[in-house]
């Protein structure tokens, strides 16, 4: 007699919703795809921690973006 193989599968395991504290939580919709200009936005409405640091990078990276997209253009 053959051995027939028997096939177990683990039954879903109930997900937990994530704990949110409402004081320190925002709903927000954002544009699909997200853009850099999108981020800056962000961070400058909402505030984000060591913003002193963040934000001049992203401004630096939304400014090289912005020249490479413009010289995109001009070919």
């Amino acid at each position: 007699m053959s051995e027939e193989k028997i096939l177990q599968f683990k039954k879903p395991k109930e997900r937990k919703k994530p704990v949110l504290d409402k004081d320190k939580s925002f709903v927000a919709r954002l544009p699909y795809p997200l853009t850099i200009h999108t981020l800056v936005d962000i961070v400058e409405r909402m505030g984000i921690e060591y913003e002193g640091t963040v934000l001049p990078g992203l401004k630096f990276i939304q400014r090289k973006i912005t020249k490479v997209e413009m010289e995109k253009d001009d070919e």
